[in-house]
């Protein structure tokens, strides 16, 4: 009773610090990954066809996280907006821990303590792939070594639960899908006949989701045209020094303990290698871990750079807690971990500029969504070819093509040029666009708005700048915005 009481307390303690750190956080760190992700949610509330109407090559249950987000809770403006999905992905967080700590208790809550204090130096705070993947790969990766090398044989309700997660993972984030592979391949040896109850309720959800959700226009869009486009243009592994640095990865932080992460995954990865030495089955592990970080090289790298990393650290900890008790030395590394709780670099100790994190990030998207809001009548298109998609938000305006941001891979996608090249320099531009990528027919067609005296990346077509009413340029001056510099 008394274990029972004090797992409890300390589940409250990290939740509560959790969502301190994560509301001082929740306007923090803008991401063109999360924004897209916004506003590909809000135009299929608008009843655009995901990956037929819209294109992307990322995973659907992301952008219809964030459409249902939107319809709940109704944000009122781009602050509100992105703070709403920010609180949710903490409630995401909070769920997924109840889940660990009912499941697997005492370790289930060492899991907590870190995934939780950590994550947000891999935006896990954040509505990305690797944040929703995080935690069903941590829960499927430990139920699958129970199976492996503990003989565990689940239920059917836990079998059912393993096949819905799954068909999270899967629908979430392809790096993934190679461990995924390996993982039942595994459990498949122990579990023989019954993978059928977690096949049955993969393929059940699988077709509740093409049931509105084209699955042809899914293939083309997050398969074929990643292998052939995306993924050669993106990777940043090329050399063969990169792909044994993915190999020898969690190595590689004993050679940059400067940094905190490093000096965790050390930890952990010292303590999983103390338990392999001694129970030589676990170096099934190993391989594994492997698969699961197919992006990053560096065990320091945080933020921009590290941020798909955090799968991989939730499998690296739930080794670790598996593992547990083969490990020599146990007050040592609990007497580690607990010092690096306090290190001055964790999120808790870290003051945060309420000037920055409540107005300064988005208060110049929210500036321009207004000023596009205001100009555009309902059948204006607008191409925000600045990457800045939080600007499509309730614009009252329809995409100029399928694409809501223009990465560089995506002119090499022939369907994607034809239809960029029509739209744009087939003789009826867009009647708005944000950004200065086409200095020519900017030059020709358009007009800037300028703000605070200053040109934007905000232009009109000539025609339609023409028709802008006083009461629209009365409303655009209380944002700063003017006829002319």
């Amino acid at each position: 009773m008394i274990k029972t009481i004090s797992r409890w307390l300390i589940f409250i303690l990290v939740m509560l610090v959790s969502f301190r750190i994560s509301q001082s956080r929740s306007l923090s760190m803008r991401f063109v990954d999360e924004e897209d992700h916004i506003a590909f949610g809000y135009y299929i509330n608008q009843g655009y066809k995901l990956h037929q109407q819209l294109q992307n090559n990322h995973q659907p249950l992301v952008y219809f996280a964030s459409a249902g987000i939107q319809k709940l809770t109704h944000p009122e403006n781009i602050f509100m907006l992105v703070r709403r999905h920010r609180q949710v992905m903490f409630f995401y967080g909070l769920a997924w821990s109840l889940i660990f700590l009912l499941r697997f208790k005492s370790k289930g809550l060492f899991f907590i303590v870190f995934i939780e204090l950590l994550k947000y130096y891999l935006f896990g705070n954040l509505l990305l792939l690797d944040s929703l993947a995080a935690y069903p790969a941590a829960y499927l990766f430990f139920s699958a070594m129970k199976i492996w090398f503990n003989r565990f044989q689940p239920k059917i309700i836990e079998l059912l639960w393993l096949g819905t997660l799954t068909w999270l993972i899967f629908f979430t984030l392809i790096p993934l899908w190679p461990w995924l592979a390996i993982i039942w391949l595994v459990m498949l040896f122990r579990l023989n006949k019954k993978v059928i109850y977690s096949a049955a309720v993969f393929l059940l959800l699988s077709t509740v989701l093409f049931s509105f959700y084209s699955p042809a226009a899914w293939w083309h869009e997050t398969v074929y045209n990643n292998i052939k486009y995306a993924i050669p243009a993106l990777n940043e592994i090329h050399s063969l020094s990169d792909r044994s640095k993915l190999v020898f990865f969690p190595f590689l932080a004993y050679f940059n303990l400067s940094g905190l992460q490093s000096l965790f995954i050390a930890v952990f990865f010292t303590g999983y290698l103390v338990a392999a030495v001694k129970d030589k089955r676990l170096w099934l592990i190993y391989p594994l871990l492997f698969l699961a970080n197919t992006r990053v090289i560096n065990p320091n790298a945080v933020y921009y750079q590290g941020f798909h990393l955090l799968p991989w650290l939730g499998l690296l900890i739930a080794g670790f807690i598996f593992v547990w008790e083969k490990i020599r030395f146990k007050p040592v590394f609990m007497a580690a971990l607990v010092i690096l709780l306090f290190h001055p670099a964790m999120f808790y100790r870290i003051k945060t500029d309420l000037a920055n994190e409540y107005y300064i990030n988005y208060s110049l998207a929210e500036d321009f969504n207004f000023a596009v809001r205001t100009l555009a009548n309902s059948n204006d298109r607008l191409a925000v070819l600045d990457n800045k998609p939080l600007i499509y938000w309730q614009s009252n305006t329809r995409p100029a093509t399928r694409q809501l941001v223009y990465y560089a891979w995506e002119p090499d996608v022939p369907e994607l040029r034809a239809g960029y090249n029509q739209v744009f320099f087939g003789g009826n531009p867009p009647e708005i666009i944000y950004g200065d990528k086409e200095p020519a027919l900017l030059i020709e067609k358009y007009t800037n708005i300028p703000k605070d005296s200053q040109s934007t990346l905000l232009f009109i077509r000539n025609d339609r700048y023409n028709r802008i009413t006083p009461d629209q340029w009365l409303a655009l001056a209380t944002r700063g915005f003017s006829h002319e510099l």
